[in-house]
């Protein structure tokens, strides 16, 4: 993989197609190595195993889709775009080169593209639960939040143990106002992301994300120590959050965002409050 590759997502929900992953289904044995390295956030050894794959066997559907969604998650759009549409060329049978299209064309901002390429993908494949995750990720990125509250708590219930639909769930349900109900989704999907350092990291931002605006206008300045002590109190829980998903090195473009929010809020409510903030240390969130 070439030096300037790095994972930048132009996407209007900056990293949420991450969310997306290969998880093609009863993966060939030969196609392992490659995705055990995206789930360890590996791409250089993903794409290199892709490549050995493909060396061999150049028409392999989950190879190139494999080798697409990892030089996609790189930032590499036009190589990943060519890799999606060779798999198309090669299986248009398969939903997957249809996916990996619809994909890139989000990340690019082209909504109306990526609609219809998920819906090309999903006509071929009606019950992967991953195209239909991708729908409900390009109804969030495009206002559509309460037709993606409904469709992630579909998957949700249907795969309960998959933490990208919780981790996705948590996302929409901030931008629909449900923030408690978002910090839920976003814990549950923490607790589901061992062994995914991806997912813990995006789920760990989300839960960032939720406690900022569930604390949000919180703080009394009539009763200073009653109100921004709790909150005090969960900022220090996001910050650890936003440690842990730092921890994992997969970068999130978002990550300093949220972390900054985080500051600019606590350094509000010490403006606000001064002198409260220092009897919060060693509290634990009730």
């Amino acid at each position: 993989m070439s030096p300037r590759i790095r994972l930048v997502l132009a996407a209007a929900t900056v990293g949420l197609l991450v969310a997306v992953g290969l998880r093609v289904t009863a993966l060939p044995r030969g196609l392992a190595a490659g995705q055990r390295a995206l789930d360890a956030a590996d791409l250089t050894g993903a794409e290199a195993a892709w490549r050995r794959v493909l060396a061999t066997d150049p028409g392999s559907a989950e190879a190139l889709y494999g080798l697409g969604w990892t030089l996609h998650l790189a930032g590499e759009t036009d190589p990943a775009r060519e890799a999606f549409q060779q798999c198309l060329e090669a299986h248009p049978e398969s939903a997957l080169g249809y996916k990996g299209l619809g994909s890139v064309a989000m990340a690019e901002g082209n909504a109306a593209l990526a609609r219809r390429r998920f819906e090309q993908a999903l006509a071929l494949a009606p019950e992967d639960v991953a195209i239909r995750h991708s729908l409900a990720l390009l109804d969030l990125s495009t206002g559509r939040v309460d037709e993606a509250v409904a469709a992630f708590q579909a998957l949700a219930a249907a795969e309960p143990t998959r933490a990208a639909f919780r981790q996705a769930l948590g996302e929409a349900l901030v931008r629909a106002g449900r923030p408690e109900e978002g910090l839920d989704a976003a814990s549950e999907a923490i607790a589901l992301s061992a062994g995914d350092p991806r997912m813990l990291a995006l789920a760990q931002v989300t839960r960032a994300r939720a406690i900022l605006a569930a604390t949000a206008g919180r703080v009394d300045p009539a009763d200073c120590t009653g109100s921004a002590t709790p909150v005090y109190t969960w900022l220090a829980e996001a910050d650890r959050g936003l440690d842990a998903a730092e921890a994992t090195a997969v970068p999130l473009p978002d990550l300093v965002s949220v972390r900054r929010s985080v500051r600019q809020r606590r350094g509000a409510i010490d403006d606000t409050c001064p002198g409260v903030r220092g009897g919060v240390a060693g509290k634990e969130i009730p």
